[in-house]
């Protein structure tokens, strides 16, 4: 396309690019949001292999996650030995928000914490995740709560062989 000359002068073709940057800033707004909402949901840890895997994908809808999360450690420091740890539990987080998180004895404050999400939910499935150098001790207690809130699905987040 050329310029044409006109009675006001020559012409040049322009864009408007303004809506482009419009639908940027929402896709940036929306990333940034998920980013949050699936960071909210985790803690920081190694979570044991599946072999062989016999696994499922589960929805968003009827789930809630407990942490059971490892006392403190560097990421780079396990890259290595993910196994070297001293297998004992900081504490345990049950779903996300303000009060979500309790001591690994604090058996009943996750059995009420779980119960009332039960109530709101009846069908509601537990996604257990727990560091995969943390010992049994520390991770059969809450298994015991979950049972105790009377949810009858317990799932066991692990990572797929390939991931």
């Amino acid at each position: 396309m050329g310029s044409s000359v006109t009675a006001r002068g020559p012409v040049t073709p322009s864009m408007n690019i303004t809506p482009l940057i419009d639908v940027v800033f929402l896709l940036i707004i929306f990333f940034m949001l998920v980013n949050n909402i699936v960071s909210d949901e985790s803690v920081e840890m190694v979570l044991p292999d599946l072999e062989p895997p016999h696994t499922r994908e589960l929805g968003e809808v009827n789930r809630v996650v407990v942490n059971v999360a490892p006392k403190p450690f560097t990421a780079q420091g396990r890259a290595d030995f993910p196994l070297e740890h001293a297998g004992q539990a900081r504490f345990v987080k049950v779903g996300t928000g303000a009060g979500s998180e309790f001591a690994v004895e604090d058996t009943q404050g996750i059995t009420a914490a779980l119960a009332a999400m039960r109530e709101a939910n009846p069908d509601l499935q537990v996604l257990l995740r727990a560091d995969a150098a943390l010992f049994y001790d520390q991770v059969r207690p809450v298994m015991g709560a979950v049972t105790a809130a009377g949810i009858q699905t317990v799932n066991l987040v692990a990572y797929l062989p390939e991931q």
